[in-house]
């Protein structure tokens, strides 16, 4: 399917194979043997020929590379500036920093409290967290590491985890997705 798409995609764009090669960083004889079908592009190449072409991957897959996002529910943005607590020596706490009506995602600030995730859980989306001050530990489907300042993390929340050893002066910003 691919060779014959990338073929039909060149002749109906009127481009040489040539053309095509230039304009992908690969030689005319890799363009010819991908559309006969000998060569086994990989991701990075076949997205250099679907620019090439003016298509995309999905296209010459097969797709329609039409991407249709759900409408984002409508809610007014959220301009704050972070609690002064969250910055105060001795005071521990979570702030949720979410627009309200947003069902996206979710940003707390986190401050020396680990909350509902100083223990293993796991439960659907993605997490972000980046340590702003301080230092604390995340443990992700088993592996352990030792975030400082400026050091983050992204994972699939459905992988084991939890966060643990918060600094007295640990600072987080965490992101979670929706489902």
């Amino acid at each position: 399917m691919l060779a014959a798409s990338v073929a039909r995609v060149r002749r109906a764009a009127g481009l040489t194979l040539s053309a095509v090669a230039t304009r992908a960083g690969v030689s005319p004889a890799y363009v010819s043997q991908m559309e006969s079908g000998a060569a086994n592009p990989t991701v990075r190449t076949l997205c250099q020929i679907a620019d090439a072409l003016g298509s995309t991957p999905a296209e010459l897959l097969g797709g329609t590379g039409q991407v249709t996002a759900a409408a984002a529910p409508a809610f007014p943005p959220r301009f704050a500036p972070a609690p002064l607590l969250a910055q105060a020596d001795g005071h521990h706490g979570i702030w949720d920093l979410t627009a309200p009506g947003a069902s996206r995602i979710g940003a707390r600030l986190l401050h020396a409290d680990l909350g509902d995730h100083d223990h293993p859980t796991a439960h659907s989306g993605e997490e972000f967290a980046l340590v702003l001050a301080g230092s604390c530990r995340v443990s992700v489907g088993g592996v352990v590491r030792l975030l400082r300042r400026a050091d983050s993390c992204h994972f699939a929340a459905t992988d084991e985890h939890h966060f643990t050893d918060p600094s007295d002066d640990l600072l987080m910003l965490v992101v979670l997705t929706e489902e």
